[in-house]
C-alpha cells in the first residue's frame, strides 16, 4: 500500500453556492497529497466517501493521460454524439475534448459509486446529496444570490413532487446502471460502453446539463457554453425525430398531441399553426342545377354545375393570455398580431383575454389590442373555466399563451370540460426544457393538449 496523506477542507456557503458540493484535488508538488473539499452545506459521509474514492482508484492521476485514445474512439461514433451537441467547424475540436472530459466524469463516478457504496448503501449517498442540495438552493433564494429565481423555482417543484411522491430528489448520483450498465468495472470499461450507447447514455446527460445549469466541473475544466446551451435543445430535436418516426402512439415519455417539441422562432411555422387551428376549412359540395339556366339558356336540358358552398358560420377565438412578466410584453405583442392578421377570418366576437392570478382586462380581437398589462403570480385554470363559462360554444377555439408554469394538473381538469377545442402556445427557451412544476403533469398535459413551443 502507498502512502496517501489526505486533508480535509470546509469551504463557506457563499464560496461554493454556485459551484460543486464537492470536489478533491491533488497537490502540484507532492504527488501523494490531496486536499478534499467539502462544503458546509454537506452533511454525513458521503460526499468525504466519494472524494476519497477517486483518490483511492487513481482517477486523478488521468486528468489529461488516454484523452487521445479515447478521442480516437469517441471519432469512430462522433456522428450519434454530435446530434446532441452544437459545434462550429473550427471548434470541433475543442467541443470533443470537451465532451471527454464531462464522459470521463461520469465513468468516474459510475466506478466510485459502484465500487465504494454497496447497492443497499447508495439509499445514504442518494439521501446526502439531497440534503445538501435542499440547504444550497435554500441559501441561494433566501440569500438572492445569482441564481436565486431558478433556485427558488426547483424548491418549489421538489415540494410541490414530493407530495404524491416521497421518494422524489431534486438531484440523483451518477449510477451505473441507471445507464443499463453492470457495477464494479473501472472508469475505462465504462466510457467504452458509453460509446458503444451514445442514444442511451447521452439524453439522460442531457437532462443532468439542464437540471444543473451546465455546471459539469472535474477540477478546473468545463463545458464550453455553447455546448451546454445546445444539449437541452438538441435533445428536445432528438425526441421530436423519435416520436415522428414512431407509430404516432404517445407513451409514457412521448408527448401525445405536442407535435413539434422543436423551440420555434416567431414567423411562418407559428402563424401556420395559429391559422390551421383557429380557421375552420368547412365546405360543402353541391349541384346547382339552375347555374346554367340563369345565364341566358334557352333549351330545354339544364345541365347541372356543382359548386362548392357553405353554411358553416366560423367560430370565435379566445386566447387567454398569461400575463405573469416571465414574458417580455413586446414579444407578446408579436404573437399577439399573428391572431390578428386572421380577425376577420374568425368570429367577431373573438376576444383575448389577459389573466395572471386574475381576469385583468378583456380586448376585442376584431377591435384591436390596445395595451398589454403586466401582472404577477400565474393561475390559468380559472381563466380556463372564466372563459368557458362566459363565452365558448362548441365551434370556438381556445387559446393558451403561456410558459407553462403553473399547476397543469388543473388545466387539464378544466380542459376535460371543454365543449371546444383548446391549444396552448408554450414560451420557452433555447437552453434547457421547459421549466414547469410537476414533469408528469406536463407530459400527460401534452399528451392531450395539442403544444407548440416558441423561443423566448
Amino acid at each position: 500500500m502507498r502512502l496517501v496523506v489526505c486533508t480535509h477542507n470546509k469551504i463557506s456557503k457563499h464560496d461554493l453556492s454556485n459551484e460543486a458540493l464537492a470536489y478533491v484535488k491533488r497537490d502540484e508538488n507532492a504527488g501523494a497529497c490531496y486536499k478534499i473539499y467539502t462544503s458546509e452545506f454537506c452533511s454525513g459521509h458521503s460526499f468525504f466517501m466519494h472524494e476519497i474514492g477517486h483518490i483511492l482508484l487513481h482517477h486523478l492521476s488521468f486528468e489529461d493521460i488516454n484523452n487521445e485514445q479515447i478521442y480516437d474512439k469517441l471519432m469512430g461514433a462522433w456522428k450519434s454524439f454530435s446530434k446532441y451537441i452544437s459545434f462550429t467547424q473550427k471548434d470541433e475540436d475543442r467541443t470533443m475534448f470537451s465532451l471527454i472530459v464531462l464522459l470521463k466524469n461520469y465513468a468516474m463516478d459510475m466506478e466510485v459509486n459502484s465500487k465504494v457504496f454497496d447497492k443497499d448503501e447508495e439509499e445514504f449517498l442518494i439521501e446526502d446529496m439531497n440534503q445538501a442540495e435542499y440547504k444550497r438552493l435554500s441559501y441561494i433564494s433566501e440569500n438572492r444570490l445569482a441564481g436565486h429565481a431558478d433556485a427558488y423555482r426547483r424548491l418549489c417543484r421538489y415540494a410541490y413532487a414530493k407530495r404524491d411522491n416521497p421518494k422524489v430528489t431534486i438531484v440523483t448520483p451518477v449510477f451505473a446502471e441507471n445507464y443499463g450498465f453492470s457495477r464494479g468495472l473501472s472508469w475505462q470499461q465504462y466510457i467504452d460502453l458509453i460509446i458503444l450507447a451514445p442514444d442511451l447514455v447521452m439524453p439522460k446527460i442531457c437532462e443532468k446539463l439542464r437540471n444543473e445549469e451546465g455546471k459539469f466541473i472535474e477540477k478546473t475544466s468545463k463545458i464550453p457554453a455553447e455546448v451546454i446551451k445546445k444539449a437541452a435543445e438538441n435533445q428536445d430535436m432528438f425526441i421530436a425525430e423519435a416520436l415522428s418516426s414512431g407509430d404516432g402512439k404517445s407513451s409514457k415519455e412521448g408527448y401525445g398531441k405536442t407535435r413539434c417539441f422543436t423551440i420555434r422562432k416567431l414567423g411562418p411555422d407559428v402563424r401556420t399553426f395559429i391559422t390551421e387551428r383557429a380557421i375552420d376549412k368547412f365546405e360543402d359540395s353541391r349541384t346547382d342545377y339552375l347555374y346554367l339556366a340563369n345565364r341566358g339558356k334557352t333549351d330545354n336540358i339544364l345541365r347541372g354545375k356543382s359548386i362548392e358552398h357553405s353554411d358553416y358560420t366560423q367560430g370565435n377565438v379566445y386566447i387567454i393570455v398569461d400575463t405573469s412578466g416571465s414574458v417580455r410584453r413586446e414579444r407578446l405583442a408579436q404573437l399577439l398580431d399573428l391572431f390578428s392578421e386572421i380577425k376577420n377570418l374568425v368570429g367577431q366576437q373573438s376576444k383575448v383575454i389577459f389573466w395572471d392570478s386574475d381576469l385583468q382586462k378583456i380586448d376585442s380581437l376584431s377591435q384591436g389590442i390596445s395595451e398589454i398589462p403586466c401582472g404577477c403570480g400565474t393561475e390559468i385554470a380559472p381563466a380556463i373555466r372564466y372563459t368557458a363559462s362566459r363565452f365558448c360554444s362548441e365551434n370556438d377555439k381556445i387559446f393558451i399563451i403561456s410558459d407553462y408554469y403553473d399547476f397543469l394538473e388543473n388545466w387539464l381538469a378544466e380542459i376535460r370540460k371543454l365543449r371546444c377545442s383548446c391549444y396552448g402556445i408554450c414560451w420557452t427557451n433555447n437552453r434547457k426544457k421547459v421549466t414547469c412544476l410537476d414533469d408528469e403533469a406536463f407530459n400527460k398535459f401534452c399528451r392531450e393538449v395539442e403544444t407548440l413551443f416558441v423561443e423566448l
